[in-house]
Order: structure tokens, then C-alpha cells, then sequence
């Protein structure tokens, strides 16, 4: 969906008054007391290390909260405002000092709301970044002031007021080779250096009774876009294009980036489908979302996978849908069979969902992915090269071009891709990344191999770091 009809549409809604928690200058929920990282710049020990080399690139976190947020910070600080002053400038030129300074910051920002936790790691990032460049380097040019915590908000919600694509496909059972359950996703996005040239796979240590967790994010975020945790589960988002109204517009919703980690964190066994339903339907959101969810660990009468079909409308099965493979859905003729569920941003079963397409029409991504077990279906049973080769059928861009870089949101710099590619087997606890290259289509990327487990475990010091 274009930013430009999503923030036209929430100006309409948003010419009232923020909601009686807003309370600081950045129109933000205002996080605990603490003291401000320009006061004091004590050596600090950095809990992370970000690791890039050849195709690689590791963010590694563990620690606090705020130690995790100022690792990320200090570690990606450059990157992190060059989200701002760089790729938000190309969004929204001509107008970006109108559109995000009159508009997104002080109305669209403020609608959404952060846990504890996840405030304490925001402060956490913004010190760290401080406490990183030095101020000339902090000052945002086209805006004509420094980089703030609303900028950190806005990165953390970008998956939110840009709309996102992509698609997905869980297959089991007879279709792949060892029976066992294999997930392919196409992560669909605008080719922004932030998303693309930038994003990494972050490993997150368990804290607490909270599990840890591998995916894909992009610096500043504390969000996760396709991932997999400790025990297996596997998420992953779609968007969906369903309008918020005034009153889902003004409650604190939670950013879908969030939402994906926050399954990831208290989620395990066979009935993790189940208890991803639960949680979403606590959690209000904006827009509309499909996301995948895979349980590694299978029990009779127990789904799997399922898509959570989770938008604003409480309304309809208490806001969130669970699609599984045996529910009837709307077409009739190119239903997935049993041991496959395919998911793209476009097909949704839920009861009165206007954006639904027609029974025998499906969108062309939905229907090709869902070919598995019918007349196209592959040759051989799917393996882990055979799942990245059939989601390729539905990568972006089509036909044979190559992904570019965009410099524009409209014109001859737009460049939508696929911008990374992931290809699970949660059973095995690994997961098979490929991250987009400018100059080379998704399909001709090497994929790496990632353990969950084994970089887990390693989340912890090698060497201590500090920062000042």
C-alpha cells in the first residue's frame, strides 16, 4: 500500500487531540526516569557484537533491555540515522519536512504503544547512539534539528504506516522429502537502504524465562520481521489492507514489527498456533496483518501452522482469524491440500473482509504458492533448495530483472524486491537466510545456514567491548 494513501487517510482521522498519555515533547508515551546519556558518558560494557563478512552480516544481543538497546545503538549508530535523514527523505520528498515532522511524528507515531521492556530498550538505543557519534553527526539536516526518540518510534513502526507485501508457504507430509515441516517466506518491501543494504540477522539470548530468538530486522528496530525461537516456532508477516477508523486509530496500538517478537518470546509446543491466536486478540493493531505461524512439535487435532488473520475489527472473532489447513476457505478449486498452507498479503477467509478476493480468481502469488499438492506441484518432494526454489515463482522483482536500489518513493528510482528469503525447518531448529543484493534477483542469492540453537548459545562475550 502507498505511504501516501495510508498517511492521507490517518491525517483525516488524526485532527483530534493524542490521548491523555502522551506527555512529552515528542509526542510519545513517556518511558521510566532515567538519567540522559549526554549528562554522563561512563565506560559502558556493550552486550552485543555485529558481525559482517562475506554475505554474512550478525547482530548478537543479550543482557538488560537498555543494555541490548544501547548494543544495537552503539554498534549500528551511524545506520540507525541515516534511516532518518537518508531513506525517510527519499519516502516522502518533496514534502518529508511536512510529512514527517507536521504529520508522522506528532500524529501517527504517538498511536502506537511500547511495553516496559521494549521502552527500556528504545532509551537503551538512543543512549547508545549518543554515547557512539559525536553531536554534528546526530543533527538531522533536512529536518534542522538532532536525531530523538520519536526517530527511533518512526524506525520501529515504519512496517506499519508503509504497507508490506510478501508471501509464505508451510508444507509437511508427503511433500517434502523427510516429512518434516520446511517454511518458505518472501520478505516484499520498497528497496530502501535501511531494509536492504542494511538489514541483518539479529540473535536475541534468552532473558529470563523469555526464550531467545533468531530473525531479520534492520537497524533501529527492536522489531523482527521473519524469525524462529528457541523452541522452534516459526513467525512472519503480511500485510493487509484493511483502513483503521477513528476509534482503532486513537487506542495504543502495538506495531506489527512487535508483534511478531512478542510471539516469538512467549510461544512454545504443539499448540503454539493457538497461543499465538490468544495473544494477538490482546493486542490491538492498526491496520490489518496475516501471519505465519508454525509449531515445530506436531500433536493429532493440533494445527501445525496456521495464518492468524489479525486486523482492527474486534468485531470479528475477537479481532484475529486462524486459518488452518482444514478450514473451509473461498476457493473451492484451488483450496491447499492438507499437508501445505500457502499465505500472501492479498487472501484472507475472514468473515466479511471486503479485500477478499473472488472464489475462483485468487491473486497470482496466492495461487501459485498454493499449486503444492495439485496439478503444478513440484516434481520431486520439497527440500530445503526445492522450497527456496518454489518460492521464487513468487519473488519480486518478476520476470528476469534484477533488484535495484530506491531512490524515490515514485519515478524511475522505485525499486520494490524481494528483499530477503528465508527458509525454515523448525523441527531441525535452522534457518536458511538470504539477504538481497542490489544488482543480483533474490533467486541467484546464496543462502547461509543459521542454527538457532548453537547461536543461542554463543550469545555472550567473546571479547569484551566498551563504549564511552
Amino acid at each position: 500500500m502507498k505511504l501516501t494513501v495510508r498517511l492521507v487517510a490517518l491525517l483525516a482521522l488524526l485532527l483530534v487531540p493524542a490521548w491523555p498519555l502522551l506527555a512529552d515533547d515528542t509526542g510519545a508515551p513517556v518511558s521510566p526516569p532515567h538519567a540522559p546519556a549526554s549528562e554522563a558518558k561512563p565506560q559502558v560494557a556493550v552486550t552485543g557484537r555485529y558481525e559482517a563478512k562475506e554475505g554474512r552480516r550478525v547482530l548478537t544481543l543479550w543482557g538488560t533491555p537498555r543494555e541490548r538497546g544501547f548494543a544495537q545503538g552503539y554498534l549500528l549508530a551511524e545506520q540507525v540515522v541515516a534511516g532518518v535523514e537518508r531513506d525517510f527523505k527519499r519516502i516522502m520528498n518533496p514534502r518529508f519536512k511536512l510529512l514527517y515532522k507536521g504529520l508522522l511524528t506528532t500524529m501517527v507515531i504517538p498511536r502506537f504503544q511500547f511495553d516496559k521492556r521494549e521502552l527500556e530498550e528504545l532509551d537503551g538505543l538512543m543512549a547508545g547512539v549518543l554515547a557512539r557519534l559525536p553531536k554534528e553527526k546526530l543533527v538531522i539536516e533536512a529536518l534542522g534539528r538532532p536525531f530523538k526518540l520519536v526517530d527511533l518510534k518512526a524506525l520501529n513502526t515504519f512496517g506499519d504506516w508503509y504497507g508490506l507485501g510478501c508471501s509464505s508457504l508451510a508444507a509437511w507430509g508427503d511433500l517434502t522429502k523427510d516429512g518434516k515441516l520446511l517454511v518458505g517466506r518472501n520478505f516484499d518491501f520498497p528497496a530502501f537502504d535501511l531494509v536492504l543494504k542494511h538489514q541483518y540477522v539479529v540473535v536475541r539470548a534468552p532473558e529470563g524465562e523469555l526464550p531467545g530468538q533468531v530473525g531479520v530486522s534492520y537497524p533501529g528496530c527492536i522489531g523482527t520481521m521473519t524469525g524462529m525461537n528457541a523452541h522452534g516456532v516459526f513467525v512472519a508477516i503480511h500485510d493487509v489492507r484493511v483502513k483503521p477508523t477513528i476509534d482503532k486509530a486513537m487506542r495504543a496500538n502495538v506495531p506489527r514489527l512487535l508483534s511478531v517478537r512478542r510471539i516469538l518470546e512467549k510461544t512454545k509446543g504443539a499448540d503454539a498456533c493457538g497461543q499465538a491466536r490468544d495473544l494477538t486478540r490482546s493486542w490491538p493493531t492498526l491496520y490489518g496483518n496475516n501471519l505465519m505461524v508454525v509449531a515445530p512439535k506436531r500433536k493429532d487435532g493440533v494445527p501445525c501452522a496456521a495464518v492468524l488473520e489479525y486486523d482492527n475489527r474486534v468485531d470479528v472473532d475477537k479481532g484475529v482469524t486462524m486459518r488452518i489447513t482444514d478450514t473451509t476457505n473461498a476457493f473451492a478449486k484451488d483450496a491447499p491440500p492438507a499437508l501445505c498452507l500457502a499465505c500472501t498479503n492479498h487472501h484472507r477467509c475472514r468473515v466479511g473482509d471486503t479485500n477478499k478476493p473472488k472464489p475462483l480468481f485468487p491473486h497470482w502469488r496466492y495461487k501459485e504458492l498454493s499449486g503444492v499438492g495439485g496439478e503444478a506441484q513440484p516434481k520431486e518432494p520439497l527440500d530445503v533448495q526445492g522450497m527456496f526454489g518454489w518460492m521464487g515463482k513468487t519473488a519480486f522483482p518478476r520476470g528476469e530483472k534484477v533488484q535495484g536500489s530506491a531512490t524515490s518513493l515514485y519515478g524511475e528510482g522505485r525499486h520494490h524486491g524481494t528483499l530477503h528469503q528465508v527458509v525454515a525447518e523448525p523441527e531441525a531448529g535452522r534457518m536458511h537466510v538470504k539477504l538481497g543484493l542490489v544488482g543480483k534477483h533474490i533467486r541467484d542469492v546464496a543462502p547461509h545456514a543459521y542454527d538457532v540453537a548453537n547461536l543461542i548459545s554463543a550469545a555472550k562475550p567473546a571479547t569484551p567491548t566498551t563504549g564511552k
